[in-house]
């Protein structure tokens, strides 16, 4: 069953590489600009030798989206944060296994390092690229290979760098004015402003474009702007939320006395009593002996066919470690919900002293938020003063 957070490569430096299957498609068409860029060059290439330069083009780009990501993993590592693996993000931005630290001048260093590794290595595919033009005073296709190189990496540092979340540079902006003031929220804040900016600009651009050259051009960037605009209303949505979560920690949102199951019951056991919407269970631990070894949510079910139930086992499709982690019935609930979220599954055990107490799920997280929503809408009673008996 493939994995939602991509299927793991490589493991580099002990870190786990994963991908998703959409890196096929994006490769194909980094090939075929490549090709389209290489003909420009060198009319003269035959078609197989041009198809085999935008392939290495293709390679070359993953490595350079790879060797970003990696950046930020290796430098969190420096900055004391445990990372076990990556995924592998289109054209760089967030993903729920980026690394990030709870210091905001760690967490600006770890966002910045991956733009700073792509503009690297475009500076050196740059060299490289001078100096075979030097040597053979003339500009070939394998300059060319390197000319592409150059231009993607540097898209990927620099388009990296703007100031809009989940881009690194809207999360260096969160950081800057999150270490300022002293107030995460303050950060958020301030990440909200400027990528909802951002995406004005870049709206206001696209349309330029559009009118002045009357291409699709304009209209892809406009389009960018608009996705601009949208991550910034999930930044200010985050916002709410955290007011509305406060200072409240996991016991207050979790589902008490939760029932488990056994890593080898088949599936078709409990699914239908999970999907119907009626339990208050979204997630179930999976215990073997004292252990708990898993957990089973209906993310994992709905991947499985209704077919296959009574052939599926729960070991082959729980959540395990790392990306099962145990909650403290103390800790934040807004951190919970970011752990939950990060590990890509619908909830987490909370333990205490080694004893289950419950599960926090996204299901139960959802129906508080919602409860102290109505309580807000409440009108303040004129007279607070409990009744005398």
């Amino acid at each position: 069953m493939r994995s939602p957070l991509g299927i793991p490569i490589a493991r580099i430096f002990g870190i786990e590489i994963r991908v998703q299957l959409g890196w096929a498609f994006v490769l194909s068409m980094v090939a075929f600009i490549a090709v389209g860029q290489l003909n420009a060059v060198d009319p003269s290439l035959e078609d197989a030798v041009a198809w085999l330069l935008g392939g290495i083009v293709a390679f070359g780009f993953f490595i350079s989206s790879v060797s970003h990501d990696l950046a930020h993993a290796v430098v969190a590592r420096r900055r004391g944060i445990d990372v076990k693996s990556i995924a592998v993000s289109f054209f760089g931005g967030a993903t729920p296994m980026d690394p990030s630290s709870p210091d905001p001048g760690d967490d600006a260093a770890i966002a910045a390092s991956g733009p700073l590794a792509s503009l690297a290595i475009g500076a050196l595919c740059f060299a490289a690229m001078a100096g075979l033009v030097a040597a053979t005073n003339e500009f070939t296709a394998a300059a060319g290979v390197l000319a592409v190189l150059v231009f993607l990496n540097l898209v990927l540092g620099l388009v990296n760098l703007v100031p809009a979340y989940p881009l690194d540079g809207g999360r260096i902006v969160r950081d800057l004015a999150w270490r300022r003031s002293g107030s995460e929220r303050s950060g958020w804040r301030a990440a909200w402003r400027s990528g909802r900016f951002t995406g004005l600009v870049v709206i206001g651009i696209g349309a330029v474009f559009l009118v002045s050259q009357g291409d699709m051009t304009g209209a892809f960037i406009a389009l960018t702007g608009w996705f601009f605009i949208l991550s910034s209303n999930s930044v200010r949505d985050r916002i709410r939320l955290d007011d509305l979560v406060g200072t409240h920690v996991v016991r207050d949102a979790m589902e008490d006395a939760p029932a488990t199951v056994h890593p080898g019951l088949t599936v078709d056991t409990f699914a239908a009593q999970l999907l119907d919407g009626e339990s208050p269970m979204t997630a179930v631990p999976v215990v073997e002996g004292a252990s708990i070894v898993g957990i089973i949510g209906i993310a994992q079910i709905r991947r499985i066919r209704r077919s296959e139930w009574p052939n599926t086992r729960v070991a082959d499709v729980m959540a395990k470690p790392p990306k099962l982690t145990f909650l403290a019935p103390t800790e934040p609930l807004r951190q919970a919900l970011e752990r939950i979220y990060k590990a890509g599954i619908d909830g987490l055990p909370v333990m205490e002293e080694g004893h289950l107490l419950g599960v926090l799920t996204k299901r139960g997280i959802g129906r508080f938020v919602h409860e102290r929503s109505e309580q807000a809408k409440e009108p303040v009673p004129q007279d607070p003063t409990p009744p005398t008996p």
